[in-house]
């Protein structure tokens, strides 16, 4: 399209007689050349920002996976601890999925800068035969999974309060509700975690691990307890985690809860094998893969 406009500009402005118009082939060269340029782009549209990051996390799948221990009370309201040989595992994609021992399978279908929830699944491990052998004639409780959902309130990237309501499957078949407060802080290498809850508990969830029926008391030794339902125990936990060389990382991690109201009035807990005070601790040492 320029060179037909400056072929005609240089004939328009050509020494030529006045009034005299410009010779035809000339323009019909300038209107041709032009028709035949290729028309210019459309403008672009802006580009969309990008979205925005809620904190750190991975920017696909990271799979953490090694060896791990952990101690926890041999049932609930007992004095002992049984030593669990269980792997530590801990598989998350971005924001969105995550999977581990301690935090359960879950997924945020609501995923905002403030506010997360979704369902879960919780692992419970019962009591066996053998963790009460001390009590003849009290049921085992089957190992389960708890389902459920979750709502997490989240006021800074590192400050997470959060409600879960689950159902037993199968097990103790109860239905528990925790409220807590996690807070995580980064340093350097190290990674610091800590947190309170506290959990409610229905009247099933009370009587198959708390109660004593009266078959049961014939054979145990304990006297008849009949639980309700109402707020099982107040605790406390955290953890360190240091990164070690290449992609390795150790962690080690405790909790303390506190039995209160009928958990701690039960025959189970006040005997010379219960406590009220439950104890879990445990270490870990992982090796982190990622992947998009």
């Amino acid at each position: 399209m320029t060179g037909g406009l400056i072929l005609a500009a240089l004939a328009l402005g050509a020494p030529a007689p006045v009034e005299e118009a410009p010779p035809a082939t000339v323009i019909a060269e300038a209107t041709i050349e032009a028709q035949d340029q290729p028309a210019p782009p459309p403008p672009q549209p802006p580009r969309k920002p990008a979205p925005l990051s809620f904190g750190p996390y991975p920017p696909g799948w990271q799979i953490d996976f090694g060896p791990g221990l952990l101690a926890v009370p041999e049932f609930p309201g007992s004095k002992g601890l049984r030593i669990l040989p269980i792997p530590q595992l801990d598989i998350r994609y971005k924001n969105q999925f995550f999977a581990s021992v301690q935090q359960g399978i879950g997924y945020n279908l609501i995923n905002t800068r403030h506010l997360r929830a979704g369902p879960i699944l919780r692992p419970e491990f019962g009591r066996t035969t053998r963790d009460i052998a001390v009590f003849p004639g009290l049921r085992r409780i089957n190992f389960t999974v708890e389902a459920g959902g979750f709502v997490a309130y989240q006021p800074s990237l590192f400050t997470t309060l959060q409600l879960e309501v689950r159902k037993a499957v199968s097990g103790h078949n109860g239905t528990l509700a925790d409220l807590s407060l996690r807070k995580i802080a980064l340093k350097g290498k190290w990674t610091l975690g800590y947190g309170g809850r506290i959990r409610f508990a229905d009247a099933t969830y009370f009587r198959n691990y708390y109660g004593v029926t009266p078959a049961a008391a014939l054979t145990s030794g304990l006297r008849v307890y009949q639980p309700g339902a109402g707020l099982n125990d107040v605790g406390v936990s955290g953890f360190v985690s240091r990164r070690l060389g290449g992609k390795w990382n150790g962690t080690v991690f405790a909790s303390y809860s506190r039995l209160i109201d009928q958990a701690a009035s039960s025959p189970i807990t006040t005997s010379r094998f219960g406590s009220r005070n439950q104890v879990s601790i445990g270490a870990a040492l992982s090796y982190r893969f990622r992947f998009n």
